[in-house]
């Protein structure tokens, strides 16, 4: 049976509510403070599993998050027993969010930058052919991680965000499926038009195949020849931190289960516009599956949610 294995970051995410995003020079008050467990690879995990699907979650946090290890255990339906604990400090985001949704990240990598080889190879050993590994370039040693799961023949799924010269010099094709925006999209091609750049990547890495976001603008699927695309669902948006993991949680577990790539978008768009209607990274943003089916069946009557309960309390 397929294996899902999501390896990368896992934060600490301090959400700060402001009028407007912060400009240089200038000192604003927030209105409010939320903090909660993030990172691209976390955000990935909870959506894969509040979609259906068995997740194992791999990843490195600092002596700082030990109590939210301790309730990620007991709330999340995600295997995270591959996760541990080193010294230093966890991975945290400082996430600005404004009054129409629109937000701005500073991460600082913590625990997620001392991945090791050896630490990859300890959790590599329990996954094989055909297992599928999703990653981020959160966390360090993703060349390394790369070339180990092209050994073993996973099904590699990568997100290239941040797109930096690091990542840039690895060797992509050995990816599999990649899930990226516009701005990642550019830095890989160097093309300004997302048509331009869905061509660029496919003759780059023609064995591979491509969601690509473009926000309100919708999403594009590409492998090959074959295309299709999806538009994005309108809502009014309170936070988007998380669409984007949402959406690529979304489309791999319909994707994963079957789904036709059409279907697929169909689903990660409902889910992703879901996603923008609550505070916080995907604990709190991600529905649950019978909630985006709701919401598929009756797209006239957007559904409502509760985010889960906070696992870090801020005193």
């Amino acid at each position: 049976m397929m294996k899902i294995l999501v390896l990368g970051s896992i934060n600490i995410d301090y959400n700060y509510s402001v009028g407007h995003i912060t400009t240089p020079k200038e000192t604003q008050a927030s209105s409010y403070l939320e903090v909660c467990p993030g990172g691209k690879g976390l955000n990935q995990a909870v959506t894969l599993a509040r979609a259906g699907l068995e997740v194992h979650l791999a990843g490195l946090v600092g002596s700082d998050a030990t109590k939210m290890l301790e309730q990620m255990r007991e709330r999340l339906c995600v295997d995270v027993s591959a996760v541990q604990t080193v010294e230093g400090r966890t991975g945290h985001a400082i996430i600005q969010v404004d009054d129409i949704g629109q937000n701005a990240i500073m991460i600082y990598g913590g625990a997620n930058q001392k991945v090791n080889e050896a630490y990859v190879d300890s959790v590599l050993e329990s996954f094989g052919k055909d297992d599928v590994l999703v990653l981020q370039n959160e966390i360090s040693c993703l060349p390394y991680i790369l070339e180990r799961a092209a050994e073993k023949e996973m099904f590699i799924v990568l997100n290239p965000s941040p797109c930096t010269p690091e990542l840039k010099a690895c060797d992509l094709s050995k990816v599999s499926l990649f899930f990226l925006n516009e701005v990642e999209g550019r830095e890989l091609t160097t093309y300004i038009q997302p048509g331009d750049i869905l061509r660029g990547l496919s003759d780059a890495y023609p064995n591979s195949e491509f969601v690509f976001t473009l926000g309100a603008q919708g999403a594009f699927y590409k492998k090959g020849d074959m295309q299709t695309y999806h538009k994005a669902i309108d809502v009014p948006a309170t936070d988007a931190t998380a669409a984007g993991d949402v959406f690529e949680g979304y489309f791999l577990a319909a994707y994963l289960s079957g789904k036709t790539p059409a279907a697929a978008l169909k689903y990660a768009s409902y889910a992703s516009a879901l996603s923008v209607t609550k505070y916080g990274a995907a604990y709190f943003s991600a529905p649950r599956i019978e909630v985006v089916e709701q919401y598929l069946a009756d797209p006239k009557h957007r559904p409502e949610f509760q985010p889960e309960p906070p696992i870090i309390e801020y005193e």
